[in-house]
């Protein structure tokens, strides 16, 4: 959305995917069915030849397999059904996969949008469906529970492999927030997703354009900093607490914000400068017209408050969670840097 920056399954999530990982390997097995999160299995995915279309900045796709050497996210190369997704079905899947994607993290940045890309990426892999596997052996797919798969098999949303990601358990690889905080982090931040199969063989542009449909419709999701890794967040719901950084991928609720007009707000409460100081802290406030409440985007990352008319900004640059954030001049840099959804 265009005006400001917007805004479980929790730290067994955030356990699982700290990613402490074993041996590579290749992937996984699935059936066929609507594109929800969690749907129940039974109409099945039919071919349909698609274009793939590249909104405006977004790299050229890859071919071939995930990188020599590197650990694969996903081995087919079509995706977990083996075949293109309908219309209907890719615009159906799009905006589950773009809520679980901005949840994790990806930042919706310019001129290219990580947060597109993975959700896209999602589509292609699952279909948007969380609890969906691929089973390598036979080339089959079906649903968890159980895993019927005597070998190695994807999982979930971003077709997480089972082997080469055995720090991923499968109660988290289909659990649809901690698949997605799982695969951010196997993404580096969006730094590479050349481990996903359906990236690679470059199908995923196929849904490109229902992924940024789905991305433009977000109210909700997190703010990621230009800093790689740290996104916007509170310690605890209250009014007067100020506003922290945090390392995203946490499936932690306290870093989803909406944006509403030009209000970043959480429940009843808002972002606010809590003065017009050159320096001055950026805290919760109860939700009203103050100017103090206003965030204006300027189209690059920054967002300048309307009374301090100064930029939010991550003090120093620092990665470590917890600092607080405050305003600062609006320059160009990373540190000043919050994209929206």
């Amino acid at each position: 959305m265009a005006s400001i920056a917007r805004a479980t399954v929790g730290f067994l999530c955030a356990a699982a995917i700290a990613i402490a990982v074993t041996p590579a390997g290749t992937a996984a097995t699935r059936a066929r069915g609507p594109a929800m999160a969690g749907a129940h299995p039974g109409t099945r995915l039919t071919a349909d030849r698609r274009t793939g279309s590249r909104p405006p900045g977004t790299p050229p796709p890859r071919t071939g397999r995930p990188r020599a050497g590197g650990r694969p996210a996903s081995v087919n190369p079509r995706g977990a059904f083996g075949s293109l997704l309908s219309a209907a079905q890719a615009a159906a899947a799009a905006p589950v996969c773009a809520r679980y994607a901005t949840a994790a993290g990806w930042a919706n940045s310019a001129p290219v949008s990580t947060l597109v890309t993975a959700a896209a990426i999602c589509v292609a892999e699952s279909g948007g469906q969380a609890t969906v596997y691929y089973c390598s052996p036979t080339g089959q797919d079906g649903y968890y529970p159980p895993v019927n798969c005597a070998g190695v098999y994807d999982r979930g949303l971003w077709q997480l492999d089972s082997q080469a990601w055995t720090s991923i358990p499968d109660t988290c690889a289909f659990a649809p927030r901690c698949n997605a905080d799982g695969a951010y982090t196997i993404s580096r931040g969006g730094q590479s997703f050349t481990p996903w199969a359906t990236y690679t063989s470059g199908i995923y542009t196929t849904y490109l354009a229902d992924a940024q449909t789905a991305v433009d419709a977000l109210g909700t999701g997190t703010v990621p900093s230009g800093i790689l890794g740290v996104c916007l967040s509170r310690p605890r719901y209250a009014a007067g607490v100020a506003a922290i950084t945090a390392g995203c991928a946490s499936g932690a609720a306290r870093q989803q914000w909406h944006v509403a007009g030009t209000s970043i707000r959480d429940g009843s409460l808002c972002l606010a400068a809590a003065s017009a100081a050159r320096a001055a802290p950026v805290v919760l406030r109860p939700c009203g017209r103050s100017p103090a409440q206003q965030w204006v985007a300027l189209g690059d990352g920054r967002l300048r408050n309307a009374r301090a008319g100064r930029c939010l900004r991550d003090p120093g640059g620092s990665v470590a969670a917890g600092t607080p954030v405050n305003v600062g001049s609006c320059r160009a840099v990373r540190s000043r840097l919050w994209w929206l959804p």
